[in-house]
């Protein structure tokens, strides 16, 4: 067995050396170029394989790095509009109490400041009124029948509801928010409004002989105690006379709008 192993030795020993001459010689350098020849398709392929997937890695690497970016981005821009509409509620919040303090900075009446926290809509479907919730109440000296008015001073309606902490009020656009009113017109016409259709207010009790016109300006009559005289109802946009009838009637347009309303005040006299 041990001179088996020793003769397998020495016959690649023998073929080794060989070898070795014959690629000392060059005899070898046609099989060489064979074998290269050969495998070429092969490297080549794997060559390719190997680009293709450093490719594709880089690709994928890439791929992510983007979208790591635009994760990034859309979460910055997402902050930046948080804090852009947090600022700009901060501004009208501050301009609007700006604007019912330099209101009252003229009035003898006392204002409390009050946020709207809820809007309430009619049970009956036959009437499109709406009553809104403060965050005021009877602890802040509220009271049933006070006027309400927005930033410019227009008496948007009066209070319904009060309880410790909260109070009600409907808007002079909804129906049964009566409020005397008077004309600004030579013969100082006075009368009653109620919200109509929740769009317009309605104004009636007007005497037939008394001359209004589109236009003029309907404003609070002081009369009952609780809403003081000069606060601004609104505009006439109509006026149905009829000579047989007693009383006139007239459409008034709202100042203002309603239904952006935010920060009010109770004016209490």
């Amino acid at each position: 067995m041990l001179h088996l192993r020793k003769r397998k030795l020495l016959a690649a020993a023998a073929v080794f050396g060989l070898l070795l001459v014959l690629y000392s010689v060059g005899a070898l350098r046609p099989v060489g170029n064979f074998l290269s020849f050969i495998s070429a398709p092969l490297n080549r392929r794997l060559y390719l394989w190997g680009s293709n997937f450093r490719g594709s890695y880089e690709e994928r690497r890439s791929q992510a790095e983007l979208l790591d970016q635009v994760a990034a981005l859309n979460k910055e821009i997402a902050r930046l509009t948080v804090e852009s509409a947090r600022r700009q509620l901060l501004e009208e919040e501050n301009s609007k109490l700006r604007a019912q303090l330099n209101f009252f900075s003229n009035q003898d009446s006392q204002p409390v400041l009050a946020n709207i926290i809820a809007r309430e809509s009619s049970p009956n479907l036959n009437e499109q009124s709406q009553d809104i919730l403060i965050d005021r109440g009877r602890s802040s000296g509220l009271r049933v029948g006070l006027g309400v008015v927005n930033e410019a001073g227009v008496i948007i309606g009066k209070i319904v509801e009060v309880k410790d902490r909260t109070a009600k009020l409907c808007l002079t656009t909804s129906p049964g928010c009566k409020l005397a009113a008077a004309l600004q017109n030579a013969d100082k016409t006075q009368g009653i409004t109620d919200g109509d259709l929740g769009l317009t207010i309605k104004m009636s009790y007007i005497p037939q002989l008394d001359k209004i016109s589109v236009g003029d300006t309907v404003i609070t009559s002081g009369l009952g105690g609780n809403i003081p005289r000069g606060l601004v109802i609104g505009t006439i946009a109509a006026v149905r006379s009829e000579k047989n009838e007693v009383w006139q009637e007239a459409t008034l347009e709202p100042v203002g709008d309603f239904n952006n309303l935010t920060v009010v005040s109770v004016v209490i006299p």
